[in-house]
């Protein structure tokens, strides 16, 4: 058989189906870890694998879903891990179709900064079991059903440091067509982790086959790797019985494999609900055809970054890009304190600002004395991902820090930068490879630098040779042909514009510090405006500046308007002499003594603090915890009330932060930093109550996931929340059982359920049942992703869509009762 890389892209493959829905109807305990069967009663998943072999799959999914070592430590098993995933492997090799993918999910764990698991942790996890399956050389390695873009790109980086088979992506999306936890959309996803090194890409389970088809068609034009795709068999819905039902059929996934053949798709599969029946369905329908080739794929000829929330493109074809410059604590005293005492307070501020201003990256620069680089680099990365959507500029010297930042950064982040001495390309170029970054290319090397632009793109040519043998490519290269201030050198702009425009014949995108020109002289403003437009006439892709210069922004907007409209920026030969006027200005008025505008060390603050209420609201907005709690003690010491705070100013905030949540706006990293700023704020009132800090709790709620189930992030979710608005909550844990929950109940005001596994739905009920007949004045209130509005008005409970709706209706049934 060849090899899989051979056939995957230009040939129609057919996957497995479900796995968990088979096992079940074997007869298996919900309570048993599905990876045990693998050594206990192997015969079952032998049989299940050859049904889905006979029925034409060409690729075997392992029976190794959950096996890593957090995930089999709910069982007891995690010292086993080799044992199971290898023996998973050897039966799939037997038993199952030419093709054996090596499954594996995620870890459970929650990682910073929505939880506390650290990338080092779940890393750890993912190689170990990446390592056991390798070792019974499957075909590859499949990674499923990831809701958190950081956890999927961890464990492709974690794969990858272990093995050379090729690395097969595949992500969940809600129905709003993102990543539930981290908000990803399918763009997004595709481009971090191909940078990470997948091998193919994908979506499965959480849709339908209507859901997933037009959200696989985004991912396929958004990458060149091939796609592979695992609808489950419809959307399910629970009968009177409380049972999970599938309504898809055979038919409909077979129509649906054709559909997808049709967007670009090259493997089709089927995830929760299914049977040997629709993989027979899908083989119908395109086993034995030829892929379709999509014009237009993937982003060529640009380089693409992203964040965990956005793609952008640099290069031809694309607007100018405004990297943001402002967290840089030179000049900045405040931002150095900051960093000094270990506060991120003033980097997220700068962020927020800069991005309200109109920039499409940030530059994140944290270099200072005393700051040490390798803690303050990432903390800033982990800091930023969940208060901005902008792909981040680390912006570093140090290889130790750079490295830091890049393994935690759930992005394509651009490295800056990288220069011709060979220190330096040895140092970083292995790292941008490694971590799949993008990265700045500086025109100088130990030389210094040159003084020529012939000289410049010298350097840069030496530096795109030693990028190659590293792996990279020109969409891997962003080329920085330096600025020097023209205050010393009239010649210096235009030796930049020259480089620069030599630089993109190489066919390589460009980028400048532009307000490195106008170092030491008058009129900075226009000269950096003046200086931009005539560096993008020669070919100018991104600048680096201050986006609240509103006179620069300016520049950007025209630049950008013209090429929006398929026009010349400077269609009449214009920008060079304009530079050159206004250079001739200022050198006139710095020989007049007239120094207007020069610009000097930014003494900003984090917020603007002039008015208390203002600055805590946008705090809490931003998740900044580390300032909210002196703002309670600015408002309290003006004259507000305690339980002013709380309930004019604090709860109002997070409300408003939730409605947007609830329309798509903002997704749950921004929620769960806001409920962390929110928490620091509450607990800092209750330092202002009489008492002793006695608080005035809203409620007591009970929340557990029910017996069986042993998924915790949602549960989690909720819970923070509810804390972050004064509410006293008992967190059961997680596989607690109805009399456990009972007892809790007794003073509550409220009991709150979760449950993620159909099968659990069930112990969901009767716990709903016994807190009803214990303590008949409670509320009670489920949710999950398999619960349903309709399934909890069955059992008599209140349901809630999301963590702000279980806020929501927790509130309004204690206010009926107050």
């Amino acid at each position: 058989m060849p090899d899989i890389m051979r056939r995957l892209g230009r040939e129609m493959l057919v996957l497995d189906g479900a796995m968990g829905t088979m096992l079940q109807r074997a007869g298996i305990s919900p309570g048993t870890a599905p990876e045990l069967i693998n050594v206990t009663e192997p015969e079952i998943v032998a049989q299940i694998l050859h049904y889905y072999k006979l029925a034409g799959s060409d690729c075997t999914i392992t029976n190794t879903f959950g096996g890593s070592a957090p995930k089999l430590a709910e069982y007891g098993l995690e010292d086993r891990v080799e044992e199971l995933n290898r023996a998973a492997v050897r039966i799939a090799r037997r038993h199952g179709a030419p093709h054996v993918l090596a499954d594996m999910g995620p870890t459970g764990l929650v990682m910073e900064p929505l939880g506390t698991a650290t990338f080092d942790e779940v890393f750890a996890a993912f190689a170990e079991q990446a390592a056991a399956l390798a070792a019974e050389e499957p075909d590859a390695i499949l990674l499923e059903t990831f809701t958190d873009i950081a956890e999927a790109r961890c464990a492709v980086l974690a794969a990858r440091s272990v093995t050379d088979l090729p690395v097969i992506a595949s992500v969940t999306m809600g129905l709003q067509g993102r990543m539930d936890l981290s908000g990803t959309d399918p763009e997004t996803a595709a481009v971090v982790l191909e940078a990470a090194g997948a091998s193919a890409v994908g979506l499965n389970c959480g849709l339908g086959p209507e859901q997933m088809l037009p959200l696989a068609a985004r991912m396929v034009a958004a990458t060149t790797l091939p796609v592979v795709v695992q609808p489950n068999a419809g959307l399910p819905h629970l009968d009177e019985e409380g049972n999970t039902v599938f309504p898809g059929t055979p038919d409909e996934m077979g129509a649906f494999a054709e559909a997808a053949r049709a967007a670009g798709v090259a493997a089709v599969g089927s995830c929760c609900g299914s049977s040997p029946s629709f993989t027979g369905a899908i083989a119908d329908a395109i086993a034995d055809k030829d892929c379709v080739e999509v014009a237009g794929r993937g982003f060529t000829g640009v380089t693409v970054l992203a964040g965990p929330r956005r793609v952008v493109p640099i290069g031809a074809g694309q607007p100018l890009r405004v990297i943001g410059e402002r967290i840089n604590p030179t000049g900045k005293p405040a931002l150095k304190d900051a960093l000094l005492a270990g506060s991120m307070s003033v980097v997220r501020s700068f962020a927020v600002e800069q991005e309200r201003a109109g920039a499409d990256l940030l530059d994140v620069n944290v270099g200072a004395a005393g700051v040490d680089a390798a803690i303050a680099l990432p903390a800033a990365v982990l800091a930023l991902v969940s208060t901005t959507d902008l792909p981040l500029v680390l912006d570093t010297t140090d290889p130790v820090a750079l490295e830091a930042a890049l393994r935690v950064y759930p992005g394509r982040a651009l490295v800056n930068s990288v220069n011709g001495d060979p220190e330096s390309l040895s140092a970083v170029l292995p790292l941008v490879k490694r971590y799949g970054a993008a990265v700045v290319a500086l025109a100088l090397d130990d030389a210094g630098i040159p003084g020529d632009a012939d000289g410049r793109i010298a350097v840069i040519e030496r530096v795109r040779d030693a990028a190659r043998r590293q792996g990279l490519d020109d969409g891997d290269l962003v080329v920085d042909s330096l600025v020097m201030t023209a205050a010393t050198d009239a010649s210096a702009a235009g030796v930049t514009v020259a480089a620069t425009r030599a630089a993109k014949d190489l066919g390589l995108s460009t980028v400048l510090g532009v307000s490195n020109v106008s170092h030491g002289l008058p009129d900075r403003p226009l000269l950096n405006a003046a200086f931009l437009t005539a560096a993008v006439a020669a070919g100018l892709d991104a600048a680096i500046v201050n986006p609240n210069d509103h006179v620069v922004m300016e520049a950007v907007r025209l630049v950008n308007q013209a090429r929006a409209a398929g026009e010349a920026v400077d269609a009449h030969g214009d920008a060079w002499p304009a530079w050159e006027a206004a250079y001739a200005g200022a050198l006139e008025h710095a020989a007049s003594g007239v120094v207007g505008g020069t610009g000097g060390p930014d003494a900003g603050g984090p917020i603007d603090e002039s008015d208390p209420r203002d600055a805590l609201e946008a705090a809490v907005l931003r998740g900044d915890a580390d300032v909210t709690p002196r703002l309670v003690d600015a408002l309290v010491g003006a004259g507000m009330a305690p339980e002013d705070v709380i309930g004019a100013v604090l709860t109002p905030t997070i409300q408003r932060l939730g409605d947007a949540y609830g329309r798509g706006e903002v997704f749950l990293p921004q929620m769960m930093v806001a409920a962390d700023a929110m928490k620091a704020a509450v607990a800092r009132v209750k330092q202002h109550l009489p008492g002793e800090g006695a608080a005035a709790s809203p409620g007591r709620v009970v929340f557990a996931t029910v017996k069986g189930d042993i998924h915790s992030i949602g549960k989690d979710i909720c819970v923070s929340l509810l804390e972050s608005q004064g509410y006293e909550v008992a967190d059961l844990g997680v596989d607690v059982a109805p009399e456990v929950v009972v007892a809790a109940a007794a003073d509550a005001d409220a009991v709150c359920l979760s449950a993620l596994m159909t099968t659990t739905l069930p112990a969901m009920r009767d716990t709903v049942a016994a807190v009803r007949e214990a303590a008949p004045d409670v509320g009670v209130f489920v949710g999950g992703a398999v619960v349903t509005p309709e399934w909890a008005e069955q059992v008599g409970a209140g349901y809630a869509p999301d963590a702000p709706g279980c806020v929501s209706v927790v509130g309004a049934s204690i206010g009926r009762k107050a």
